[in-house]
C-alpha cells in the first residue's frame, strides 16, 4: 500500500468498531459493498443489517447456505422469499428474472410451498412449484394455491389418497376441490371416504359426496334384496307348482305348471332343500294332471259329438237364412228335405225346439223375401239412375246447383225405403255421398271469396279511422300538445271524411265517422287556443332578449372599464355569465318575426366582444381538457381490454373503479369527448352485457335443467304405483341414470325438486320389495268381488230374481274356476262362502238351474253314483256283499285272512288295496267338482261317501304296513 492510500480515510464501513459499521451499513447502498459486509464481516449484528439490505439471489443464496449463525440463514432466507414473490404482473421482464433468480436460490421445500401458494407472478409460482415432490407439499399448494393453474398442477400430480381429500375438503377453489373429488370418485372409493367427503367447505362437493354414498347404499340395498328376492321367489314357484294340481283347467294347470317350471329354471337355485321340495311338486302335479287330460279327453268325445249335431243344425239354419234372389224357393226344398232326414237330438230337448224354431222362422222369411224381391230391385233401380245422373253433373259449374239439390232429395228418398225394406244401397250412397262433397266445396268455395273481399274493403276503411281515433283520442286525454302536431292531426282527420263519403255506407263506418267527429270537437279549440298562445310566446321573448343583450353591453362597458384603468378582469367568472347568457337566449330564441334579426345582431356583436377578452381563460381551460382527455383516453384503453375478460367479478369492480373516476374528470374538447365516451360506455356495455348473458345462460340452463327434472318427477310419479314390476323397475333405474346427466338446477329449487324425485322412486322400489304380498291381495280382491258379487245375487228376493240368473251364475263359476290358485290364509274363508253363496242361489230357484251342471237333482244322481261306486270297492276288496250283519262280516273277514295264506295270497290283496285307494282318489277328486247341494240327501250322501272313503284309507294304509304278516294285519282290520 502506497502513502497516498495509507493517508487516505478509511470508509466507516470498514471501522474496526463493529458498532461504527453497523451505523454505516443503514447508510449504504452499494450492493457488492452490503454483499460482502454480509457475508465475511466478523460481527453478527453487522452481517444480519446488511443481510437486511441486500437484493442479489446469489449473495442471499450464500448467505443462507453457509452463515455460521442460524437466524441469519433464515433471514436470508425469507429475505430471498420475499424478492421471488414481491413481482406480481407477468409483463416486468426484469421483475420476473430477479424473482426467478431468487428462487432458484431456494432449497427449503416449506418456503418453496409458500412461494407457490403465494400470488406472485404465475411462472414464479409454476417454477416453486416444479422443484417440490412431497406428497405433503402438493397437497398444500393444491388447497392454497392463489393461482388456478398452479393449483391445477399441483393436483395432477397428487397420488396419496389421504391428500386428494384433505383438498377435497379443504381447497380454497370450489373447482380444484371438485376436480379432487372426481379424482377420487375415479378411483372407486369406499362410503367412510366418502362420509368424511361430505363435510366439506364446498357444497358441490358435498352434494356430490352425499349422491355416491346413495348410490353406494342403493346398491348394497339392492344385492342384499336381489338375494332375499329369489329365496321369496323360488319359495313362491315351490308353493304354485304344489297348487297347480288343484287348478280345475286342465290347460290353464299345465301351462301354468310350464310357466312355473320355466321360472325354476330361469331363478337358478342351489339350494338342496328348495330343488327337493320343487321336484316332489312337480312330480306330484304331472300324475294329477296326466290323469285328469285323460278325463277331459274323454269328455271332450261325447262333447264334439252333440257339438257337431247341432253344428249340422245352425249350418242349415244359416244357410235358409241367407237364401236370396231368385232361385231362393229351388234352393230352399233340398234344405228342407236334408232337414226332414236328420236324426233327433237325444237328450237335449230344449236346444233341439230351440233349432227347430229358428229352422221354421228362417223358412218363413226366405219366402218372404223372395216376394219382396221383385220390387226392391225397382227401388234400387232407380237410385242406380238417380245417382249415375249426378255423376255426370259438371261440378264447377255453379248452375248445375239446383240440378244437384233436386236429385239429391230424390235419392235420399228412395234410399230410405231400401234401408227400411233391409237392403241398404250403401255403394250408391257412397257414390252419391262423394258427388255431395264436391258440390259442397263449390259452394263454400264462392261464397267465401265474396265475402273476403268486402271484408277486406271494409277493414281498410274501418283501420283507418281506428288509427285516427287512437290518434285524436290520446290528443285529446293529452296534458298539452304541440301546434304542429294538432294542425297535422286536423288535416288528417278532414282527409279521412273525405275518404268515408267516398265509401260505401255501413254501419261501422258511419259510428267511426261520429266518434271521430266528436273528437275533433274536442281538438279544435286547442288548436286555436295553442297559435294564439304561440304569438303571445314570441312577444314575451322579444322583451327578454332585450334584457339579455344589456346584461351583455353591461358586461362590455365592465371589461372596458377595466383595461382603461389597468385592473384584471375575473375571466373565470365572465365566461361562466357568456355561458349562461347564450343558455338563456337559446330559451327565448323564437322572437317575433320583425324585430328577430336586429336583436340577434345586437347580442352577437356583444358576446363576440366578451368571448375575445375571455381567450387567455379559455386556453387555460383547453389544457386542462387536454390533460383530461388523455386521462380519458387512458381510462377508454383500459376498458377496452377489460371488456372480454372472463373474472366477472373483479373485472365489474375495475370497471366500477374507472366510471367513478371518469365522472371525477373535467370536460374535454366536444367531439373527440363525444367518441370517448362512446368508446368508453360500448366497452362498459360490452362487459356487462357479456355478463349479463352469461348469467342469462346459466339461469337458462337452470331453468332447462328444472323442467328436465320435473319431467323425470312426473315420469315416476306415473310410475310408482304401477305393478309391471320387471319393466317398470328397468325404467326406474333408467330415469335415476338420466338424473345424474342432468346438470345443475337454481339452489333454492335443488332440495326440493330431488326430495320430490327421490319420494316417487322410494314409494316404486318399496312397492317392488312388497311386489308378492301385493299380488296375492290383489288376487284376493278379485276373488272376494267374486264371492260378493255371488253373496248379493243369493241375498236377492226369490221374486227379484235378474231374467240371466244361469248365466251369470256360470259366467261367475266359470271366472272363478279358471283363476289361479292362491297360497293365502284368507283363501280357505272365501272357499267357504263361495261353496255357501252358490248353494243358496241354487235353492232360491232351482227350476233355473235344470238341465245344467249346478242342477240340484243331477248333483244328487252324481252324488249316489260315486257313493254306490266306493261302496262296491269296500265289498269287492273285502269279498263282502252289502247289508251284512257285524257277526257275519267279521265270519268273512276270518275266511279272507285265512284265505292269504296261500301262496299268492298277499300280492293279490296288495295289489287290489293300491287299486281301491286309487279309485277313492279318483272319486274324491270328482266329489270336489260337484257344486254345492243344499239338500238333506246330500248330507246323508256326503256323509257315506266320507265314510266308505275313510274305511278303505284306512285299510289300505294297514295292509300295507310293511312290519305285518298278513294274518296280523287282517285280524288289526277287524
Amino acid at each position: 500500500m502506497g502513502l497516498l492510500d495509507k493517508l487516505k480515510p478509511q470508509p466507516r464501513w470498514k471501522h474496526a468498531d463493529p458498532a461504527v459499521r453497523l451505523d454505516a451499513v443503514r447508510e449504504l447502498d452499494d450492493q457488492v459493498e452490503l454483499a460482502a459486509l454480509a457475508e465475511s464481516d466478523p460481527d453478527v449484528r453487522v452481517r444480519r443489517a446488511a443481510t437486511a439490505r441486500v437484493s442479489t439471489p446469489a449473495a442471499l443464496g450464500r448467505i443462507a447456505a453457509n452463515d455460521a449463525d442460524a437466524e441469519l440463514r433464515d433471514r436470508a432466507a425469507d429475505r430471498l422469499v420475499a424478492l421471488a414473490t414481491r413481482v406480481l404482473a407477468t409483463d416486468d421482464a426484469a421483475g420476473l428474472e430477479l424473482a426467478l433468480s431468487a428462487l432458484g436460490e431456494l432449497s427449503d421445500p416449506r418456503r418453496l410451498s409458500t412461494i407457490a401458494k403465494s400470488d406472485a407472478a404465475e411462472p414464479v409460482t409454476q417454477a416453486a412449484l416444479t422443484r417440490l415432490s412431497g406428497e405433503r407439499a402438493l397437497g398444500s399448494v393444491a388447497r392454497q394455491a392463489r393461482h388456478a393453474s398452479t393449483a391445477a398442477d399441483a393436483l395432477a400430480r397428487l397420488t396419496d389418497p389421504n391428500e386428494l381429500v384433505e383438498v377435497a375438503l379443504h381447497a380454497v377453489s370450489a373447482e380444484i376441490a371438485l376436480a379432487a373429488f372426481d379424482r377420487i370418485a375415479a378411483d372407486g372409493p369406499g362410503v367412510a371416504q366418502l362420509r368424511a367427503i361430505e363435510s366439506a367447505a364446498h357444497k358441490n362437493v358435498a352434494r356430490k359426496a352425499r349422491t355416491m354414498i346413495q348410490e353406494l347404499e342403493a346398491a348394497e340395498a339392492a344385492r342384499l334384496a336381489a338375494v332375499e328376492d329369489r329365496r321369496r321367489r323360488a319359495s313362491a314357484l315351490c308353493d304354485a307348482v304344489e297348487q297347480v294340481g288343484s287348478l280345475t283347467d286342465v290347460a290353464a294347470a299345465r301351462a301354468e305348471l310350464a310357466r312355473v317350471v320355466d321360472a325354476w329354471k330361469a331363478l337358478a337355485i342351489g339350494e338342496p332343500e328348495l330343488v327337493e321340495r320343487f321336484q316332489r311338486g312337480q312330480a306330484a302335479a304331472d300324475v294329477c294332471l296326466t290323469r285328469r287330460e285323460r278325463e277331459a279327453a274323454e269328455a271332450a268325445d261325447l262333447r264334439r259329438l252333440r257339438a257337431e249335431a247341432i253344428a249340422t243344425r245352425d249350418a242349415l239354419c244359416a244357410r235358409v237364412e241367407t237364401l236370396d234372389g231368385d232361385d231362393a224357393l229351388e234352393q230352399l226344398i233340398p234344405i228342407e228335405e236334408e232337414w226332414r232326414s236328420l236324426l233327433p237330438l237325444v237328450g237335449n230337448g230344449p236346444e233341439a225346439d230351440r233349432l227347430a224354431e229358428r229352422f221354421a222362422q228362417a223358412v218363413a222369411a226366405c219366402r218372404k223375401r223372395h216376394e219382396m224381391g221383385a220390387l226392391l230391385a225397382e227401388q234400387r233401380a232407380a237410385l242406380e239412375a238417380l245417382v249415375a245422373e249426378a255423376e255426370r253433373l259438371p261440378a264447377d259449374d255453379a248452375g248445375a246447383l239446383p240440378r244437384w239439390d233436386t236429385l239429391s232429395r230424390e235419392a235420399r228418398g228412395v234410399a230410405a225405403v231400401l234401408n227400411d225394406s233391409g237392403r241398404p244401397a250403401a255403394d250408391l250412397l257412397n257414390r252419391l255421398a262423394v258427388v255431395a262433397e264436391r258440390f259442397d266445396a263449390l259452394a263454400k268455395a264462392r261464397q267465401a271469396a265474396i265475402d273476403a273481399a268486402a271484408e277486406q274493403a271494409r277493414q281498410a276503411v274501418l283501420n283507418q279511422f281506428r288509427h285516427l281515433t287512437e290518434r285524436a283520442k290520446r290528443a285529446a286525454e293529452a296534458d298539452s300538445i304541440t301546434l304542429r302536431e294538432g294542425e297535422r292531426l286536423i288535416r288528417d282527420i278532414t282527409a279521412a271524411f273525405d275518404t268515408a263519403a267516398r265509401a260505401a255506407a255501413w254501419h261501422e263506418i258511419d259510428e267511426a265517422v261520429a266518434r271521430l267527429r266528436a273528437l275533433q270537437e274536442q281538438i279544435a279549440p286547442r288548436v286555436r287556443e295553442l297559435r294564439e298562445m304561440d304569438e303571445w310566446r314570441r312577444f314575451a321573448n322579444g322583451q327578454r332578449q332585450e334584457q339579455l343583450i344589456a346584461m351583455a353591453e353591461a358586461i362590455v362597458g365592465s371589461l372596458r372599464g377595466d383595461e382603461e384603468a389597468g385592473r384584471p378582469s375575473d375571466l373565470a367568472a365572465t365566461a361562466r355569465a357568456l355561458r349562461e347568457l347564450h343558455t338563456k337566449w337559446q330559451e327565448v330564441a323564437e322572437a317575433p318575426r320583425q324585430n328577430a334579426q336586429r336583436l340577434w345582431d345586437r347580442f352577437r356583436a356583444a358576446t363576440d366582444f366578451i368571448r375575445a377578452r375571455c381567450e387567455t381563460h379559455f386556453a387555460k381551460q383547453r389544457e386542462e381538457r387536454r390533460a383530461a382527455l388523455d386521462r380519458k383516453k387512458e381510462i377508454v384503453e383500459a376498458a377496452e381490454t377489460l371488456a372480454t375478460s372472463q373474472d366477472w367479478t373483479k373485472t365489474a369492480e375495475t370497471l366500477q373503479q374507472l366510471q367513478a373516476e371518469w365522472q371525477t374528470l373535467g370536460p374535454v374538447p366536444r367531439e373527440i369527448g363525444r367518441e370517448l365516451s362512446q368508446r368508453f360506455r360500448t366497452a362498459c356495455s360490452t362487459f356487462f352485457t357479456r355478463r349479463r348473458e352469461d348469467l342469462t345462460d346459466r339461469k337458462k340452463a337452470w331453468t332447462e335443467n328444472l323442467a328436465a327434472k320435473e319431467t323425470l318427477c312426473a315420469q315416476a310419479e306415473a310410475l310408482a304405483e304401477s305393478t309391471d314390476w320387471e319393466a317398470v323397475g328397468a325404467e326406474m333405474k333408467r330415469l335415476q341414470a338420466a338424473w345424474k346427466t342432468i346438470g345443475p338446477v337454481r339452489r333454492s329449487r335443488s332440495e326440493a325438486i330431488w326430495n320430490r324425485f327421490r319420494s316417487a322412486a322410494d314409494t316404486f322400489f318399496t312397492r317392488y320389495h312388497n311386489r308378492h304380498e301385493i299380488t296375492l291381495n290383489a288376487k284376493l280382491a278379485e276373488r272376494e268381488a267374486l264371492v260378493v258379487e255371488l253373496e248379493s245375487i243369493a241375498n236377492n228376493d226369490p221374486t227379484a230374481l235378474p231374467a240371466d240368473l244361469s248365466d251369470r251364475v256360470q259366467q261367475l263359476r266359470t271366472t272363478w274356476n279358471r283363476s289361479v290358485p292362491i297360497p293365502a290364509p284368507g283363501m280357505r274363508v272365501l272357499n267357504d262362502r263361495w261353496q255357501t253363496a252358490i248353494g243358496r242361489v241354487v235353492m232360491l230357484a232351482p227350476q233355473v238351474f235344470a238341465g245344467t251342471d249346478l242342477d240340484p237333482t243331477a248333483v244328487l244322481r252324481k252324488m249316489e253314483k260315486l257313493v254306490a261306486r266306493v261302496e262296491s270297492f269296500l265289498g269287492d276288496i273285502t269279498d263282502q256283499p252289502a247289508g251284512l250283519s257285524p257277526t257275519e262280516m267279521l265270519a268273512a273277514k276270518l275266511r279272507s285272512a285265512l284265505a292269504s295264506n296261500a301262496i299268492g295270497g298277499r300280492a293279490s290283496d296288495d295289489a287290489k288295496w293300491r287299486a281301491a285307494a286309487d279309485a277313492v282318489k279318483e272319486a274324491q277328486a270328482a266329489w270336489q267338482r260337484l257344486p254345492p247341494v243344499a239338500e238333506p240327501e246330500a248330507r246323508v250322501l256326503s256323509a257315506r261317501f266320507r265314510e266308505a272313503c275313510r274305511q278303505i284309507t284306512d285299510r289300505s294304509r294297514r295292509q300295507a304296513s310293511p312290519n305285518r304278516r298278513p294274518q296280523e294285519r287282517e285280524v288289526a282290520a277287524v
